[in-house]
């Protein structure tokens, strides 16, 4: 199933790190902001992800409009790394998504193995289009979110080297 994992090194201590993940991070929306939002045409602002941000680590997911069953969840960890940060993360398809595609995927592939005629295009059809389907939507959802997350913490960094080589 899915996986993607990724790291990222930063030159500036944990708390910023954290800090500049909560500003893209917001709380689970109550049940009236989500038929809010799944009403509202155009963007909505704010913030990409919604979850939790702890001292050390995080749990988030990206806040779409649409629905995706194979969004990714995304767990992170923040570690003091020398001077700087480095920030550890995963992502993965939800684990109930996870459990019925790998149920679907080995029952077609069980078919298309064993049967032996003409036939056995079709379920090898299903288990190509189910593998197609899981990837098609969780790969570029899992690039989305890793841009989300570089950017503020990255950028930020940049511009403070920035500002300390022109302060010397």
């Amino acid at each position: 199933m899915p996986f993607y994992g990724f790291q990222i090194e930063v030159d500036v201590p944990p708390p910023v790190v954290i800090e500049r993940l909560r500003s893209i991070v917001r709380d689970q929306p109550t049940f009236l902001e989500s038929l809010r939002k799944m009403r509202a045409f155009g963007s909505l602002g704010g913030a990409p992800f919604i979850g939790t941000v702890q001292d050390e680590s995080f749990k988030i997911r990206r806040d779409i409009r649409y629905r995706n069953s194979f969004l990714p969840m995304i767990w992170g960890r923040v570690r003091p790394n020398g001077v700087g940060t480095r920030l550890y993360v995963t992502m993965f398809i939800p684990p109930f998504a996870a459990f019925l595609m790998i149920l679907w995927l080995g029952r077609v592939g069980f078919g298309a193995v064993s049967a032996r005629s003409v036939s056995s295009m079709i379920p090898a059809g299903m288990f190509i289009f189910g593998v197609a389907l899981i990837l098609g939507a969780f790969i570029p959802e899992a690039i989305k979110a890793k841009r989300f997350i570089s950017e503020p913490v990255a950028s930020s960094t940049v511009r403070s080297l920035q500002e300390t080589a022109a302060n010397r």
